[in-house]
């Protein structure tokens, strides 16, 4: 399994979880995040930074999207015919509005439209793609609250921002270069 920006904090828990599920997992992070995801299980690591990914010479059979844009891009070159890419960072497909959104046909129309880029980049590589549009669950927020309190799950933390700094927290966020999650403390003082 591929999974771009793993140092990341939903790429932390990622790995985490594709290990946990029995995946060989390879991702994408900088030098200063290798150990990070090499120390919560990923098998091989590609420095996003030097290396294009789709140049390493690696195929695969699933891919996780958490960077979209080139990224994503260069994914569909490297996953074998058949294989699937969900992305939580690119653009949502008709799929979306209809499983995830309540069947709104309009909206599958509208997606339909700014997605067919995407969807022809997928046909041609004989990949199929799909945005994950995330719903809360309960059960599975559950699962995951168990895997931590077992140790099975570590949650990474970069920053822990005060609630007054909350624009300092988003423009860390933004620069990409958080290893683990940012947290926001909303407790006043």
């Amino acid at each position: 399994m591929f999974i771009s920006g793993g140092a990341g904090g939903v790429g932390t828990f990622a790995i985490q979880i594709a290990k946990w599920l029995g995946a060989h997992v390879t991702t994408t992070a900088s030098k200063q995040g290798e150990a990070l995801v090499r120390s919560l299980g990923c098998d091989e690591v590609i420095d996003y930074t030097t290396q294009d990914i789709s140049k390493t010479g690696r195929r695969f059979h699933a891919g996780f999207d958490l960077i979209g844009g080139k990224t994503l891009d260069e994914m569909f070159e490297i996953m074998e015919p058949g294989a699937k890419i969900v992305s939580v960072a690119a653009l949502p497909e008709p799929q979306t509005a209809m499983k995830d959104l309540g069947g709104r046909r309009a909206l599958s129309a509208m997606f339909w439209v700014i997605s067919y880029g995407i969807r022809s980049r997928a046909r041609r590589a004989e990949v199929r793609y799909r945005f994950l549009f995330m719903h809360p669950s309960g059960s599975d927020l559950a699962q995951l609250a168990e895997l931590i309190e077992q140790g099975e799950l570590k949650v990474i933390l970069d920053r822990t921002f005060p609630f007054e700094k909350i624009a300092d927290a988003l423009a860390y966020l933004e620069r990409g270069h958080a290893k683990g999650n940012v947290t926001v403390n909303t407790a006043r003082a």
